[in-house]
Protein backbone atom coordinates (compact mmCIF):
# COMPACT_ATOMS: atom_id res chain seq x y z
CA UNK A 1 0.00 0.00 0.00
CA UNK A 2 1.62 3.31 -1.03
CA UNK A 3 1.79 6.45 0.63
CA UNK A 4 -0.64 8.38 -1.85
CA UNK A 5 -3.32 5.64 -1.24
CA UNK A 6 -2.78 6.11 2.77
CA UNK A 7 -3.34 10.04 2.25
CA UNK A 8 -6.35 9.33 -0.05
CA UNK A 9 -7.99 6.38 2.17
CA UNK A 10 -6.99 9.34 5.59
CA UNK A 11 -8.93 12.22 3.38
CA UNK A 12 -12.07 9.79 2.33
CA UNK A 13 -11.95 8.49 5.65
CA UNK A 14 -12.36 11.69 6.99
CA UNK A 15 -14.93 12.71 4.78
CA UNK A 16 -17.12 9.81 5.55
CA UNK A 17 -17.04 10.75 9.49
CA UNK A 18 -18.13 14.09 8.75
CA UNK A 19 -20.90 12.95 6.19
CA UNK A 20 -22.30 10.24 8.79
CA UNK A 21 -22.41 12.43 11.33
CA UNK A 22 -25.13 14.87 9.63
CA UNK A 23 -26.76 11.86 8.15
CA UNK A 24 -28.77 8.92 9.81
CA UNK A 25 -28.35 6.15 7.27
CA UNK A 26 -31.25 3.47 6.82
CA UNK A 27 -29.19 0.42 6.27
CA UNK A 28 -25.58 -0.59 6.09
CA UNK A 29 -24.07 -3.51 3.39
CA UNK A 30 -20.40 -5.56 4.33
CA UNK A 31 -19.38 -5.42 0.31
CA UNK A 32 -17.35 -2.94 -2.12
CA UNK A 33 -18.75 -2.15 -5.61
CA UNK A 34 -15.55 -3.49 -6.99
CA UNK A 35 -16.68 -6.71 -5.35
CA UNK A 36 -18.96 -8.10 -8.56
CA UNK A 37 -19.20 -12.15 -8.95
CA UNK A 38 -20.38 -13.56 -12.21
CA UNK A 39 -22.15 -16.85 -11.28
CA UNK A 40 -21.50 -19.77 -13.42
CA UNK A 41 -24.92 -18.78 -15.63
CA UNK A 42 -23.39 -15.24 -16.89
CA UNK A 43 -25.00 -13.30 -14.15
CA UNK A 44 -23.32 -10.95 -12.14
CA UNK A 45 -24.42 -9.86 -8.72
CA UNK A 46 -23.45 -7.06 -6.78
CA UNK A 47 -24.35 -5.43 -3.67
CA UNK A 48 -26.24 -8.78 -2.76
CA UNK A 49 -28.17 -8.37 -6.18
CA UNK A 50 -28.16 -10.71 -8.81
CA UNK A 51 -29.27 -8.93 -12.05
CA UNK A 52 -32.19 -10.15 -13.69
CA UNK A 53 -32.72 -12.72 -10.58
CA UNK A 54 -32.89 -10.90 -7.12
CA UNK A 55 -36.94 -8.97 -7.72
CA UNK A 56 -37.65 -5.60 -6.36
CA UNK A 57 -38.98 -7.19 -3.48
CA UNK A 58 -35.92 -9.19 -2.41
CA UNK A 59 -33.61 -5.97 -2.70
CA UNK A 60 -35.98 -4.19 -0.14
CA UNK A 61 -35.24 -6.97 2.99
CA UNK A 62 -31.42 -6.73 1.51
CA UNK A 63 -31.16 -2.71 1.88
CA UNK A 64 -33.95 -2.98 4.93
CA UNK A 65 -35.63 0.02 3.47
CA UNK A 66 -38.19 0.37 1.19
CA UNK A 67 -37.38 2.18 -2.01
CA UNK A 68 -38.89 5.53 -3.53
CA UNK A 69 -40.58 3.60 -7.14
CA UNK A 70 -40.94 6.34 -9.84
CA UNK A 71 -41.67 6.04 -13.28
CA UNK A 72 -38.77 8.04 -15.38
CA UNK A 73 -39.40 9.33 -19.08
CA UNK A 74 -36.28 10.54 -20.75
CA UNK A 75 -36.55 12.02 -24.02
CA UNK A 76 -33.88 11.90 -26.56
CA UNK A 77 -32.57 14.45 -29.16
CA UNK A 78 -35.07 13.26 -31.69
CA UNK A 79 -37.79 13.48 -29.00
CA UNK A 80 -38.60 9.90 -28.46
CA UNK A 81 -39.43 9.20 -25.60
CA UNK A 82 -37.89 5.57 -23.59
CA UNK A 83 -39.33 4.44 -19.98
CA UNK A 84 -37.93 2.94 -16.44
CA UNK A 85 -39.91 1.98 -13.59
CA UNK A 86 -36.94 2.74 -11.03
CA UNK A 87 -36.72 2.06 -7.35
CA UNK A 88 -34.43 4.44 -5.09
CA UNK A 89 -32.55 3.88 -1.54
CA UNK A 90 -31.39 6.97 -0.09
CA UNK A 91 -28.49 7.22 2.98
CA UNK A 92 -27.79 3.06 2.83
CA UNK A 93 -23.94 2.68 4.03
CA UNK A 94 -22.65 0.61 1.35
CA UNK A 95 -18.65 -0.26 2.44
CA UNK A 96 -18.41 2.11 4.71
CA UNK A 97 -19.56 5.21 2.59
CA UNK A 98 -22.53 6.06 2.65
CA UNK A 99 -24.56 6.20 -0.60
CA UNK A 100 -27.50 6.14 -2.81
CA UNK A 101 -28.66 2.95 -5.02
CA UNK A 102 -31.34 3.18 -7.55
CA UNK A 103 -32.38 -0.28 -9.12
CA UNK A 104 -34.30 -0.92 -12.20
CA UNK A 105 -37.34 -2.93 -13.18
CA UNK A 106 -36.79 -5.29 -15.52
CA UNK A 107 -40.04 -4.57 -17.51
CA UNK A 108 -40.54 -3.83 -21.50
CA UNK A 109 -41.21 -0.54 -22.94
CA UNK A 110 -44.87 -1.84 -23.80
CA UNK A 111 -45.65 -2.44 -20.24
CA UNK A 112 -44.13 0.77 -18.89
CA UNK A 113 -45.86 2.98 -21.78
CA UNK A 114 -49.17 0.88 -20.10
CA UNK A 115 -47.29 2.07 -16.23
CA UNK A 116 -47.14 5.82 -17.78
CA UNK A 117 -50.62 5.87 -20.14
CA UNK A 118 -52.64 4.98 -16.40
CA UNK A 119 -50.79 8.11 -14.48
CA UNK A 120 -52.97 10.41 -16.62
CA UNK A 121 -51.77 13.32 -18.46
CA UNK A 122 -47.91 14.05 -18.17
CA UNK A 123 -46.05 16.81 -18.73
CA UNK A 124 -44.24 16.80 -22.53
CA UNK A 125 -41.03 17.98 -22.08
CA UNK A 126 -37.54 17.70 -22.82
CA UNK A 127 -35.97 17.34 -20.16
CA UNK A 128 -35.84 13.88 -18.08
CA UNK A 129 -39.09 13.48 -15.54
CA UNK A 130 -39.89 11.36 -12.77
CA UNK A 131 -43.50 10.62 -11.67
CA UNK A 132 -44.98 9.09 -8.76
CA UNK A 133 -47.08 6.20 -9.55
CA UNK A 134 -49.48 4.78 -6.70
CA UNK A 135 -49.40 2.19 -4.49
CA UNK A 136 -51.19 -0.23 -6.18
CA UNK A 137 -48.70 -0.25 -9.30
CA UNK A 138 -46.43 -0.39 -7.03
CA UNK A 139 -47.10 -3.19 -5.23
CA UNK A 140 -48.44 -5.08 -8.38
CA UNK A 141 -44.51 -4.98 -9.96
CA UNK A 142 -42.62 -6.10 -6.29
CA UNK A 143 -41.69 -9.50 -8.33
CA UNK A 144 -40.19 -7.90 -10.69
CA UNK A 145 -36.45 -9.11 -11.18
CA UNK A 146 -33.53 -5.88 -11.14
CA UNK A 147 -32.48 -4.90 -14.75
CA UNK A 148 -29.83 -2.58 -13.47
CA UNK A 149 -28.70 -0.88 -10.75
CA UNK A 150 -27.16 2.45 -10.11
CA UNK A 151 -24.67 3.48 -7.49
CA UNK A 152 -23.83 7.02 -6.75
CA UNK A 153 -21.12 7.60 -3.38
CA UNK A 154 -21.42 10.74 -1.61
CA UNK A 155 -17.86 10.78 -1.23
CA UNK A 156 -15.72 10.83 -4.08
CA UNK A 157 -13.30 7.96 -4.52
CA UNK A 158 -11.05 9.91 -7.12
CA UNK A 159 -9.61 8.35 -9.95
CA UNK A 160 -6.73 6.79 -8.58
CA UNK A 161 -8.68 4.49 -5.84
CA UNK A 162 -11.08 3.90 -8.52
CA UNK A 163 -8.25 2.07 -10.49
CA UNK A 164 -6.12 0.43 -7.90
CA UNK A 165 -9.56 -1.39 -6.80
CA UNK A 166 -11.33 -2.05 -10.25
CA UNK A 167 -8.42 -1.96 -12.73
CA UNK A 168 -7.72 -0.08 -15.35
CA UNK A 169 -10.86 0.60 -17.51
CA UNK A 170 -10.74 -0.90 -21.14
CA UNK A 171 -11.90 2.08 -22.52
CA UNK A 172 -11.31 5.54 -21.03
CA UNK A 173 -14.05 7.86 -23.12
CA UNK A 174 -13.77 12.08 -22.32
CA UNK A 175 -17.79 12.85 -22.92
CA UNK A 176 -17.04 16.66 -22.38
CA UNK A 177 -15.73 18.80 -20.18
CA UNK A 178 -17.12 17.77 -17.43
CA UNK A 179 -17.51 14.46 -17.45
CA UNK A 180 -15.38 10.93 -18.45
CA UNK A 181 -17.02 7.35 -19.17
CA UNK A 182 -14.50 4.36 -17.68
CA UNK A 183 -16.15 0.97 -19.33
CA UNK A 184 -15.07 -2.89 -17.33
CA UNK A 185 -17.39 -4.98 -19.21
CA UNK A 186 -16.67 -8.32 -17.84
CA UNK A 187 -17.99 -6.48 -14.46
CA UNK A 188 -20.81 -5.03 -16.62
CA UNK A 189 -20.02 -1.39 -15.16
CA UNK A 190 -19.81 2.09 -16.94
CA UNK A 191 -18.29 4.11 -14.23
CA UNK A 192 -19.12 7.90 -15.39
CA UNK A 193 -16.93 10.28 -13.31
CA UNK A 194 -17.81 13.86 -13.02
CA UNK A 195 -16.40 16.56 -12.56
CA UNK A 196 -18.75 19.01 -10.34
CA UNK A 197 -20.90 16.05 -8.39
CA UNK A 198 -20.83 12.32 -7.25
CA UNK A 199 -19.63 9.88 -9.59
CA UNK A 200 -22.21 7.24 -10.86
CA UNK A 201 -21.68 3.07 -11.08
CA UNK A 202 -23.72 1.92 -13.33
CA UNK A 203 -23.85 -1.80 -13.42
CA UNK A 204 -26.38 -3.65 -16.24
CA UNK A 205 -26.32 -7.82 -17.55
CA UNK A 206 -23.67 -8.99 -19.75
CA UNK A 207 -24.01 -8.71 -23.34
Amino acid sequence: MNRTFLIILMIGTAMMIAVIGQHEPTSQLDTMPWEVDRLQNGSLRVFGITLGKTSIQDANQIFASFGKTQLQINVDDKQVETYQLIASYDELIIGGLIAQITLSYQLDQSTLQKIAHSLGNLQNTQETQFYSINNDIEMGYLNTPVSTITYIPLVDYGMEVIRQNFGQAVEEKQINEDLLLWSYPKMGLQIFIYKNKPDHFVYAPLK
